[in-house]
């Protein structure tokens, strides 16, 4: 079989499978694996496209250097958004920011970040005046940013969450239309959306510039990721200019709020969805705290319960449906002959719902993650941060972060769907939830 094509899905001459992928992207991607096998081919119009659903394979790719950032992030919206910064650069420019954004994440580091999430979080709940949450992910947005720019920029940028929740809400909009023949005018057209997303930016970058400013003036004081990286020199002596530190912000503040709030959200509504699972999670909480006491930092490694909640969570419902590589040369995956300059996906959503690793792979179940099922499972059948030197640099922060807020909200609150109702995810850049997640709140002293 060596030289021969993957199997896949009938594509259409012009559009190749792009209507079936848009209209849903989750279930799409899931019957074909399931229908197709390990490797299948698809097409998003004129782009050749593998989907990789054996662990093996994943980690092949994520393992070797002849595999590179996909095509979606060197087109102009991308570059607009992201510019050179990690999420999108790659050989020596990636590794020399990836080196001197790091220590900010080292595991020193992180236990001071500890205070700053829980006393976060107990602000957000001072102001649920009511017995209901109208829209969980809209306020787990404004937690997470508060505390990115608490732990890693040291700044109270209060008054900017509403405008950076307003310009990550256009940048969804316009990249709804990815993997269309739309998408693709809307990159190198002035439409409308090309147009909304440039105004979008633009407001963007006011406010990483004037960070950027504010912190210059101050000189090297703080003590935190932003003052790391503006005074920080590579071997040759040389520092990040102003357009090199505007990427390396603007990618974190999406990585570092963005897909933190959705792991927060989506936990909170599991854990809703599931009394006898939040009923194990309080009990641990009792046993380990008391009855008063907040979680702290040095309380993680003990709640290991609601570890397995977040990791539960991460598997059902990964902030990515998919990441994506690129071959730079002719190369065999499995029996299959892989052109130069085809794109790989694989889909964290497809193979981390796999009934081959995972057993009733649709319910949410914290209680599997025993060190036992954890070492025999597959590498990459679990990957909801990526893998491969380019796996997420906040990955401990974003479990950090998880444990601690979960664990601070139920000591003071016990959740509830209103009306039971069952929410669907909608990918559109990330995993967010097709509606509004309404929760009910019950204090544990009632």
């Amino acid at each position: 079989m060596k030289g021969l094509r993957p199997p896949g899905p009938k594509c259409h001459p012009l559009t190749g499978n792009s209507r079936e992928f848009c209209k849903d992207q989750l279930e799409f991607l899931t019957k074909s694996a399931r229908e197709f096998g390990d490797i299948v081919r698809l097409r998003f119009l004129h782009v050749p496209v593998y989907l990789l659903n054996n662990p093996q394979h994943i980690e092949q790719v994520f393992s070797n250097r002849n595999f590179v950032k996909p095509m979606s992030l060197r087109l102009p919206l991308q570059r607009q958004i992201f510019g050179n910064g990690l999420l999108s650069s790659g050989g020596e420019t990636w590794l020399r920011e990836r080196r001197m954004t790091q220590p900010a994440f080292h595991r020193d580091r992180l236990a001071s970040y500890g205070a700053a999430m829980i006393g976060c979080t107990g602000k957000m709940m001072n102001g649920w005046c009511a017995a209901e949450v109208g829209d969980v992910y809209d306020e787990m947005r404004t937690l997470a940013f508060e505390i990115a720019a608490k732990c890693l920029f040291n700044a109270d940028m209060k008054n900017d969450g509403a405008v950076v929740r307003d310009v990550c809400k256009t940048i969804t909009k316009v990249f709804a239309s990815q993997g269309t023949l739309w998408w693709v005018f809307d990159n190198v057209l002035p439409t409308p959306n090309n147009l909304r997303f440039r105004k979008a930016v633009r407001r963007l970058d006011e406010i990483i510039y004037r960070l950027i400013s504010e912190r210059l003036s101050r000189g090297g004081e703080e003590d935190d990721l932003l003052t790391a990286l503006l005074f920080a020199a590579d071997e040759q002596g040389a520092k990040l200019n102003t357009k090199q530190l505007r990427d390396a912000l603007a990618t974190l503040f999406f990585a570092s709020h963005e897909a933190a709030a959705l792991v927060l959200t989506w936990a909170c509504y599991l854990l809703a969805l599931h009394p006898d699972i939040q009923d194990t999670l309080v009990t641990e909480l009792d046993s380990i705290l008391g009855r008063s006491e907040n979680p702290q930092a040095a309380d993680l490694p003990a709640l290991r319960y609601t570890r397995k909640v977040i990791k539960e969570a991460l598997r059902l419902y990964p902030p990515n449906r998919s990441v994506g590589r690129e071959a730079s040369h002719d190369c065999e995956i499995g029996d299959y002959h892989v052109p130069a300059g085809t794109q790989l996906l694989m889909s964290q959503w497809v193979v981390q719902r796999d009934s081959r690793y995972f057993a009733s792979p649709e319910e949410f179940q914290p209680d599997r993650w025993t060190s036992e099922f954890t070492k025999q499972l597959p590498k990459y059948a679990y990957f909801p941060f990526g893998g491969g030197p380019r796996v997420c640099i906040g990955q401990d922060f974003a479990m950090m972060e998880a444990t601690l807020v979960i664990a601070t909200i139920l000591r003071r609150y016990r959740l509830s769907l209103v009306n039971q109702q069952l929410v669907e995810p909608h990918p559109v850049v990330l995993l967010r939830p097709g509606s509004r997640i309404k929760i009910r709140l019950a204090g544990r002293q009632d």
